[in-house]
């Protein structure tokens, strides 16, 4: 309402000052036009008195032509070269001066409406710059106010940003920064821009999705938001490219939605993120993972872990049929250890049993115990020759730790290994059958040949070893 008010007193002050400059624009043009009268009858006067009968009737054609709107000096004037012609001089210089009183009568009667059109021409122009700048002024402050009372609410919207839980970033169609609070500037570094949203982040942050692949900046959720589309819950981490303790596997893992901000003609005039740090939970979530697949007496892989890890395996070499083996083993005598010493014992030879395999895999192998006393091994590019020499291996690690590690029992194990055939198209669980069968096939083949090598023979409450 008040810049409504400023800009009609502003136009009312244009109006004023228009009309006063018509009001002497037509002063000035009434005073010229008289005097222009004037001055053509004084030059027929002069005429008239050095009798220049040629210069009078040329004199007179100019009053005539400057009078044309005047219907008495009209009259006058041809009533003047009428005298001419018939050469009465007094009569005509009767006649001229007469015709100058007209004038200055005729210019007294267009005083008054000039004074008064310039009186209100100025008081119109006066009265608007006057509103003008009383209605200026007041607009001023009320703009002063409204950026204060816009200042103080940009102040608490920033406040309310900062005092949020998740990471916020707003970022202009041009990518400029609009807002970026504390949790977000966090999040991405301190090397990553804090006006600008860049077309290449790689320089700043490494941006991976839960394979480990990279996040191309085309794709980010606020740059798809720019386009108009909506992401929800994109998951990735954040790791900073220049924070020298930051690793492929540290950094921050966040959940991020993203949305455009459109104008009532639908156009994108934002987009908005929100960052939530999921760090903690996707750590939980590992955590149970690994507890639900990892055996807590011995630490190794359980029937859970190992089916998953094992299936996995396989799926991937059955495209280039690489050796594949199965190794399945049991601790031999656990019963009559329980039975004789106690569980607690029986628990100590079945870790005993975990530490021994430990010793004899490879890294890439996958060991797991799958019941009570039986532990198996995925055992990836195991080639047949290498058979008997991993049994030997095992035969000497469980002999070895029987030596450094006294126990009122000897460890023993059997073991059988067998082998992945890809034309067969078997599964896990054949193979692990096949290992199975195996293993007591050669449990049963040393029992007869009267060669315990892998038999536990336990001293029962002091008894003497058994060999």
């Amino acid at each position: 309402m008040l810049l409504s008010a400023t800009l009609a007193s502003l136009v009312l002050t244009i109006v004023g000052g228009y009309l006063t400059r018509l009001s002497l624009s037509e002063a000035s043009f009434w005073v010229t036009h008289t005097d222009e009268v004037k001055l053509a009858i004084a030059e027929c006067q002069r005429a008239l008195d050095r009798g220049n009968l040629e210069a009078l009737k040329a004199s007179e054609k100019k009053v005539a032509r400057l009078t044309v709107d005047n219907p008495r000096q009209q009259q006058n004037i041809a009533g003047a070269a009428f005298l001419t012609d018939q050469d009465s001089r007094g009569t005509l210089d009767e006649l001229f001066s007469a015709m100058q009183a007209e004038e200055d009568r005729l210019m007294g009667e267009r005083q008054p409406r000039i004074d008064a059109a310039r009186t209100r021409s100025s008081v119109a122009f006066i009265a608007g710059a006057a509103l003008t700048l009383l209605f200026g002024s007041l607009a001023i402050q009320m703009l002063r106010a409204q950026r204060r009372e816009a200042t103080q609410q940009m102040a608490l919207i920033e406040a309310i940003l900062e005092s949020v839980d998740e990471g916020v970033i707003a970022v202009g169609p041009s990518r400029q920064t609009v807002a970026m609070n504390a949790v977000a500037r966090a999040m991405v570094g301190r090397s990553f821009p804090r006006d600008l949203l860049p077309e290449d982040w790689s320089a700043h942050i490494r941006v991976l999705y839960e394979d480990g692949s990279a996040m191309a900046p085309k794709d980010g959720p606020l740059a798809r938001a720019l386009q108009g589309e909506t992401s929800e819950d994109v998951v990735y981490r954040i790791v900073p490219a220049t924070d020298p303790s930051a690793t492929d596997a540290g950094g921050v893992w966040v959940s991020t939605t993203a949305r455009p901000v459109r104008d009532d003609a639908g156009r994108v005039v934002a987009a908005v993120a929100t960052l939530r740090d999921i760090t903690a939970q996707r750590a939980d979530a590992e955590r149970l993972r690994d507890l639900s697949s990892t055996d807590e007496l011995t630490g190794l892989l359980n029937r859970r872990g190992f089916l998953a890890h094992a299936n996995a395996r396989i799926a991937s070499d059955r495209r280039t049929h690489a050796p594949l083996a199965v190794l399945f083993a049991d601790v031999n005598g656990l019963k009559r250890i329980n039975d004789g010493l106690g569980h607690e014992r029986g628990d100590q030879v079945i870790k005993d049993a975990a530490v021994v395999l430990r010793s004899v895999f490879r890294d890439g192998d996958v060991v797991a115990r799958i019941g009570g006393d039986e532990f198996v091994a995925l055992l990836p590019n195991f080639a047949p020759s290498a058979r008997e020499p991993l049994l030997e291996r095992l035969t000497a690690a469980i002999l070895g730790h029987i030596e450094r590690e006294p126990r009122p029992y000897r460890l023993s194990m059997s073991a059988g290994i067998t082998f992945m055939d890809w034309e067969r198209g078997q599964s896990l669980d054949e193979l692990l059958a096949d290992a199975d069968r195996a293993m007591y096939e050669r449990k049963r083949q040393r029992a007869e040949q009267s060669m315990p090598v892998l038999r536990a023979v336990p001293p029962l409450h002091g008894s003497s070893k058994r060999s």
